[in-house]
């Protein structure tokens, strides 16, 4: 385990201290805890990508495909 030091606004520490006295845990825990559950969540969402830039992923292989249709691709019909 690796201790860093973080600045907190003024209403984070206010209330991360409010949720730790309720909780019974440590501020540390509840960053570490709120920190996991975020990195956590990153690569779930990435997986169903359904951005516009996933819909190119093949495109530039396609020798149909001169560049000028990246706006309709990327963002739907005119």
């Amino acid at each position: 385990m690796h201790r860093t030091q973080i600045t907190l606004e003024d209403s984070q520490y206010v209330t991360l201290r409010e949720r730790a006295r309720r909780t019974g845990k440590s501020m540390g825990q509840l960053i570490r805890e709120m920190l996991n559950q975020e990195l956590e969540a990153k690569p779930k969402a990435r997986k169903g990508c359904t951005s516009g830039l996933s819909k190119l992923a093949g495109v530039i292989s396609d020798p149909g495909f001169g560049g000028q249709d990246h706006d309709e691709i990327l963002y739907g019909g005119r």
